[in-house]
């Protein structure tokens, strides 16, 4: 115990310390508390009363887990939760030692939104009462490799597990089942909903394969709702329906496990559910920023699947918009760009938007407009390319930003000067 207080104390300082200088204390404190006390995860989750919620999968991990952690918040629970994503394990045991009062944390639950491939090592440290996983797909192959070995992570943490909350609609999610002894609970869509959210298999030329047979939630209405989406899931036969202030189908399937994650953990789904009307996106995921008088609505990227969710967005606009993509190629986002030939950039030519490329890979974007039979500018500079995108746009109208990770924490500080990432993320 000795160890873990002094691990505590000192975690603490340095986040101090580390805010003091500007610095978002998100990490080094966690580093810092592992230094001192490698177990001060396992340690520092035993006091939580209600245990973790764990979420998981390549796209949709941030947007689930706020889902989840609104809905018990409004139910009075106090919920700890790693709010600005940093989802490895320095993260976690830095929020964790942040939360540390009088000897045990002040928290009833945590819910974590945790890495693919640090999922494996997190989920036995861990115990989750619930996983949940929302999809799997190709994304940074030159950190994860090919996505059998991201299935095989999460594998690792599902087998860890009480309850696996899993996508029916996700052959290799499905599959993780199979290695579970603990109870399972499906989501998934109608048909005709699912065919607008292929899996990956689907998004390279592979017949999607038929979906697991019980669905404990159902996602049978997804409809445009000004900035967000008028949604209807079906959680264990009781219907619920609301109105998210998030856009798109993937929205839709975020919210169908979030609420079937809850039901599992004792709330119930249809009062729960009022919480996700309320719930601003978490930044660019849908988020609407006011920047010099026009509306800019920021939808993150990091891979194929997640580049053709934000074309069928803007596919789904009448409206002639101006709409900024902009891709970068640092650690965080993946070194490897050529994901861009793999989603259907050809649709755009069909919108009236008018485009642009810009980020680090400003030219291999541009180059992927040109082979598509886009018209687009190209700007590597972020202030520059901002500018240019909301200058051609008229005051009051709404312009869209669709940046990678890194791409999207920088212009963060350009669309929110000095608001930090807690309050942006939050």
């Amino acid at each position: 115990m000795l160890r873990l207080r002094c691990a505590v104390a000192l975690a603490r300082l340095t986040r101090s310390i580390s805010r003091l200088f500007g610095r978002g204390g998100t990490a080094l404190p966690g580093l810092v508390a592992l230094r001192i006390d490698p177990g001060a995860i396992e340690k520092l989750v035993a006091g939580l009363r209600e245990g973790v919620v764990v979420v998981t999968g390549t796209n949709g991990k941030t947007t689930t887990a706020k889902m989840i952690r609104e809905m018990f918040t409004a139910s009075g629970r106090r919920v700890l939760a790693n709010r600005t994503g940093s989802n490895l394990a320095r993260g976690l045991a830095a929020e964790l030692a942040g939360a540390w009062r009088r000897g045990r944390i002040a928290a009833d639950l945590a819910v974590f939104e945790i890495d693919e491939a640090a999922v494996r090592h997190l989920g036995p440290r861990l115990r989750p009462r619930v996983i949940v996983v929302t999809n799997l797909a190709r994304d940074q192959l030159d950190r994860y490799g090919e996505l059998v070995t991201t299935a095989g992570h999460v594998a690792a943490a599902v087998a860890a597990s009480g309850t696996a909350v899993l996508s029916a609609d996700d052959p290799m999610v499905a599959k993780l089942a199979a290695d579970h002894n603990g109870p399972v609970a499906w989501f998934g869509a109608v048909p005709e909903i699912r065919a607008a959210m292929p899996d990956d298999r689907a998004l390279h030329g592979v017949t999607a394969s038929t979906p697991v047979g019980r669905i404990d939630a159902l996602l049978t209405g997804v409809v445009a709702a000004g900035d967000g989406a008028a949604i209807t899931v079906v959680v264990d036969g009781r219907e619920v329906s609301v109105t998210l202030q998030v856009p798109g189908v993937y929205n839709g399937y975020n919210a169908a496990a979030a609420l079937l994650a809850v039901a599992r953990l004792g709330l119930d789904p249809v009062a729960a559910g009022s919480a996700l009307a309320t719930m601003a996106p978490a930044f660019g995921r849908g988020q609407v920023v006011d920047y010099r008088g026009r509306r800019v609505k920021v939808v993150l990227v990091k891979n194929p699947s997640g580049l053709n969710q934000a074309i069928r967005l803007l596919c789904d606009d009448p409206v002639a918009r101006r709409v900024l993509i902009a891709i970068n190629d640092s650690i965080a986002d993946g070194r490897d760009v050529s994901w861009l030939w793999d989603a259907s950039v050809e649709s755009l030519a069909q919108t009236p938007h008018s485009f642009g490329a810009g980020g680090v890979r400003a030219a291999d974007m541009a180059l992927r407009f040109k082979y598509a039979g886009v018209e687009a500018w190209s700007e590597a500079d972020g202030r520059i390319a901002l500018d240019r995108l909301v200058d051609a746009a008229a005051p009051g109208d709404t312009v869209y930003l669709v940046p990678t990770y890194t791409a999207m924490l920088g212009f963060l500080e350009l669309l929110l000067p000095g608001r930090s990432r807690d309050e942006v993320w939050s």
